[in-house]
């Protein structure tokens, strides 16, 4: 291999992202990923990716680190040890000129995994509210229902999400948790996320042991121990340990495994 390795790099490919380093970053591409309102995920990952480069070409981790970026908290996040989420923090604003000609109602309504629409008559044409007080801003709605708009420069924001993997020999599959909130979404650089992932990561790398990923070292120190290694602040908003989710989630009307 060492001869492909140096004629790629020779070039200007970079050669990394296998064994105990950081991964190419997973993300859904443009300005609209999978079917919900986000960012710019292409450019978030080159700017990340340009401050990590050494990390991705050496193995120099405690175990491998996956990183991704993409649209939202309920879609593909995915499986990763540090993920890049768009966040939604103002609910919708309805175009109610636009909803009869674009969209079917019964379809919307069904669309929200917190019954926060409803069917409504504004202005004599038939349209949808919204319950905001339920509204947990996920942006759902707005694929069977543009005129449902929730993506905007100042309220949609970048959050943090670590602690994701799929299960191997060793344990279970992990999910992710929010460790970071309202980071602003600044294009080109995106450097406040940057510095945020960087602060999670140079965290791990040097407080892990060997061969444990990110959710095993959160597991063997405890979460308030991983907020005070990385100087984040802790709120109510982040960390969830509701265990009821499965149940309520195979009750509901909206979602079924």
């Amino acid at each position: 291999m060492a001869p492909l390795i140096e004629a790629l790099t020779s070039n200007g490919f970079p050669v990394g992202g296998t064994g105990n380093s950081v991964s190419a970053i997973a993300h859904t591409q443009g300005w609209l990923h999978c079917d919900i309102p986000g960012t710019d995920a292409s450019g978030a990952v080159k700017a990340l990716m340009d401050d990590l480069h050494a990390e991705f070409i050496t193995e120099e981790m405690p175990n491998r680190v996956h990183l991704s970026t993409s649209c939202c908290e309920i879609n593909c996040g995915g499986q990763a040890d540090i993920a890049i989420i768009i966040q939604h923090t103002k609910p919708p604003k309805i175009n109610h000129d636009l909803v009869a000609n674009m969209c079917e109602r019964p379809t919307v309504v069904a669309r929200c995994p917190v019954a926060a629409i409803r069917p409504a008559m504004v202005n004599g044409k038939p349209s949808l509210e919204i319950d905001e007080a339920k509204c947990m801003c996920c942006g759902a709605c707005y694929p069977p229902c543009p005129p449902m708009q929730i993506n905007d420069p100042e309220h949609s924001k970048l959050a943090i999400w670590v602690g994701g993997k799929n299960s191997n020999a060793r344990g279970k599959p992990t999910f992710m948790k929010m460790v970071a909130s309202g980071l602003p979404n600044n294009p080109p650089r995106w450097p406040e996320v940057s510095a945020m992932v960087k602060k999670i990561l140079y965290t791990y790398k040097n407080d892990a042991r060997s061969w444990e990923r990110v959710a095993d070292w959160i597991d063997r120190i405890g979460w308030p121990a991983f907020f005070e290694k990385c100087d984040l602040p802790f709120t109510k908003y982040l960390i969830d340990d509701w265990r009821g989710s499965r149940a309520s989630l195979n009750a509901s009307t909206h979602i079924r495994f």
